[in-house]
Formats: structure tokens, C-alpha cells, sequence
């Protein structure tokens, strides 16, 4: 229904009222009277309706509901209390300037994680044990093609499975102080794209300011470790099986409690271990690893 028609059914049911009123004021009849509620604005605005019609709250949207003329909440989308509806209308016409589609895309995937990271709560030690945090070899690194901040790399993560990597690690680390070394992955993230790139996992690293600016550097897996070992929690057990598609939200978690200590990856106040040791983090205490 637009505005108009909206205006014109008030304006037909305004005329009822009064035709009703007028009738009853020549039978001699007194018209009833009804006891506004403060949260209609235009209730004052309208002759007094018959007794048999009442204002009742819609109890799913706290819509003011008119009856008998409205059985439900017309449309209990539109009272959420966000703006999820007024955005969804919108979607069709507002539309970013001078972006390519790709970038559109890997812009929108990051702002959504981002949101989710920031809005998630932090995880404890059971959301850790649904995160897949392995041992990798990078055993390519290419810059990306449109982008100078990115690179596309290879890794092995043992069980002579590889995954594709978009890291935007070009500004910090060298290509051949990547190539070849072993990193910390998050291996069972959903796949996403950045700048029209397939990604299906994440290297872990830690960024601070150092004397020549922002340092990016990445984990580095004790002697004797290998692609594959599974990471876990001082004292504890690695888990048996994992989520195969883990949640943004479980990770946003999880990713808000990983700080450097001692030189050491730490979630909350558990190092990271592998069968052959801790993983250290060349990064002051208190860094975040992400």
C-alpha cells in the first residue's frame, strides 16, 4: 500500500466516523467515548469509534493494531527496532562509486567478518578446541595481481593436502623470507574471496609498531615440527575432530583472546604447542596474533 492509498483509506474511514456520529446526534443518541492511548499520535486527531472497536498492541512488534480492522500486524519486518528493512529496500538503488566487482565482494566478505569478530563474544577453551590451528609450509608466494598488499600463496598442510592463501602480508615480509618457512594456519575457515581471489585459510601472525613502523611477523613452529601437526593447548589434548565450516562468529571469539607471552602464542593464558614444542612469536608481550 503506498501513501496515498493510506491517506485515502483514512480519509474514507474519517467520513464513516463522522456519518456515524451525525446519526447518532439525530436519534438522539450519545456517541461512546474512548481513552486514548498516548502512544497513537493521531488518536485525538478522530472522532470517538463505535464500542466495539479497541486498540490492542501487536504482542511480536508493538505495532498499534486497530480492531476488528486489523487481525495481525501488517507487517511485523518493519518493527525490528534496526534498519535491516530500510536497508533491504534500499539495497537495489544504493550502489558504491567507481568500485569493480571483485573488490565490491571482498570489500563486503570483510566488513561482514570484521563485524562479526568485533560483535562476537570471547571464546573459552571449547570454542578453541573447534578451531583447526595446523602447522604449514608455504611453499609459494606470488603478489597478487590487483593488489599491492596482497599476496596468493601455497601451502602444505601435511596429508598431502595444499591450500590457497590470500595474505596481506606484501607490505611487511619479503617474498623469500616467506617462501619455504613454516607458519600457523586456521585451516577449516569457509572459503572466501579477497579482491576476486579464492581463499581457504588464514596464516597467523602478530602486528606491532616497532621503531620503523608497523612490523608484521608471522608464528614460528618449534624444531622438529612438520606440516600437518595439529595445534593445542598447553597441558591439554588436541581435539579429536573438527568443524569442517568453522563459524565467523566462534572464530571472532577465539581470534579476541590470541596474544603473544613470554615469546610465546598464547589463547587466554595457554601457550600454543605441537608434539615438538611451543610456538614462539618474535613480538613484544601483549601483541595480538591474528
Amino acid at each position: 500500500m503506498t501513501a496515498g492509498h493510506l491517506d485515502e483509506a483514512i480519509g474514507k474511514l474519517d467520513g464513516l466516523l463522522i456519518d456515524m456520529e451525525q446519526e447518532a446526534a439525530r436519534q438522539g443518541l450519545e456517541m461512546p467515548s474512548i481513552k486514548f492511548d498516548p502512544d497513537d499520535p493521531w488518536a485525538k486527531e478522530r472522532s470517538p469509534p463505535p464500542s466495539y472497536v479497541g486498540k490492542v498492541r501487536c504482542p511480536k512488534s508493538g505495532y498499534l493494531m486497530t480492531k476488528p480492522f486489523e487481525s495481525q500486524c501488517p507487517m511485523p519486518e518493519a518493527f525490528v527496532k534496526d534498519n535491516s528493512y530500510l536497508r533491504g529496500m534500499l539495497k537495489p538503488v544504493v550502489k558504491p562509486v567507481n568500485q569493480a566487482p571483485a573488490q565490491k565482494a571482498s570489500t563486503s566478505k570483510a566488513a561482514k567478518d570484521d563485524k562479526a569478530t568485533k560483535a562476537a563474544p570471547a571464546g573459552g577453551v571449547e570454542d578453541f578446541a573447534k578451531v583447526l590451528f595446523k602447522v604449514a609450509r608455504v611453499t609459494s608466494v606470488e603478489c597478487h595481481p590487483d593488489s599491492e598488499k596482497l599476496y596468493v600463496c601455497k601451502l602444505d598442510i601435511g596429508g598431502g593436502e595444499t591450500r590457497q592463501v590470500v595474505a596481506g602480508l606484501q607490505k611487511h615480509i619479503p617474498i623469500d623470507q616467506l617462501q619455504g618457512v613454516l607458519v600457523v594456519c586456521v585451516a577449516n575457515l569457509k572459503k572466501a574471496k579477497l579482491a576476486g581471489t579464492p581463499s581457504e585459510a588464514m596464516i597467523l601472525a602478530a602486528e606491532f609498531e616497532s621503531g620503523e613502523g608497523v612490523a608484521v611477523k608471522t608464528l614460528v613452529p618449534p624444531e622438529g615440527a612438520q606440516p600437518g601437526d595439529i595445534v593445542f593447548l598447553e597441558g591439554m589434548q588436541p581435539a579429536e575432530k573438527f568443524t569442517k565450516k568453522l563459524s565467523s562468529t566462534v572464530w571472532g571469539g577465539v581470534g579476541k583472546s590470541l596474544k603473544v607471552k613470554g615469546g610465546v602464542a598464547h589463547f587466554q593464558d595457554h601457550a600454543f604447542c605441537v608434539p615438538s614444542g611451543k610456538i614462539s612469536v618474535p613480538a613484544p608481550d601483549g601483541t595480538t596474533i591474528k
